[in-house]
């Protein structure tokens, strides 16, 4: 995947200033279908700490998907909102001033799939591609869906871009998908998801339209 910044950060608690710790895991986090944060699919660290909604700082192991999110958020101004149960630990209630609604919840997916622990348990590896996205109504079976895109450079100068349709149980090809952006556009995913293209221009830019649906991909480029 082309074109990916990298944010590091800190947390600072009533005691102490935490670092992140590096981790190549992409962030994107996605309400009502617009991309609120990682637009150009960014690697994000991951903290040790995060504050809970009485103030308190709870310490985080290495490399969870909250500690990412309490990264991104630190370093870029957006808020989060955590509340601690006792013995179950943590619900994220809101992110980057969005909060879910009675019946909806904020869900997490890595790779394309829905987290089954919760996000301080998470834990994240190296190229991992990781979507918070809005649920407005846990009840509905065909609830949020978005897109995701990656881009892959082949020895032959060519460009071959995948798409995942993500939001459900598990991924699923973006097939008949139109890319849009500069030096791809007219571009359509096969049935598995791909299309391969020529040498692309200097500064080329892709991304996946959005559908009745299912918002657009992140941006990429090249």
């Amino acid at each position: 995947m082309y074109a990916k910044g990298f944010l590091v950060a800190v947390v600072i608690s009533a005691a102490s200033i935490i670092p992140t710790q590096a981790a190549a895991t992409t962030l994107r986090i996605v309400a009502n279908g617009t991309t609120v944060f990682g637009a150009t699919a960014p690697n994000v660290g991951s903290a040790r700490a995060y504050i809970d909604t009485t103030g308190v700082a709870r310490k985080l192991a290495a490399k969870t998907a909250l500690g990412q999110l309490v990264a991104a958020t630190s370093y870029t101004g957006l808020s989060y909102t955590a509340v601690y149960f006792e013995g179950l630990g943590e619900q994220i209630t809101s992110i980057a001033g969005v909060k879910a609604p009675s019946g909806g919840y904020w869900e997490v997916f890595v790779n394309g799939r829905p987290a089954m622990v919760g996000a301080s348990s998470l834990k994240l590896k190296t190229a991992d591609t990781v979507v918070w996205l809005l649920d407005n109504d846990y009840k509905l079976s065909n609830g949020p869906f978005v897109f995701e895109l990656a881009a892959k450079r082949n020895a032959d100068g060519t460009t071959t871009f995948t798409g995942t349709r993500i939001g459900a149980a598990r991924p699923t090809p973006a097939a008949g998908a139109a890319l849009s952006g500069f030096g791809v556009a007219g571009a359509v995913l096969d049935a598995q998801g791909q299309v391969t293209l020529p040498g692309l221009p200097a500064g080329w830019q892709a991304t996946i339209a959005a559908t009745a649906g299912t918002s657009a991909s992140q941006i990429l480029g090249g």
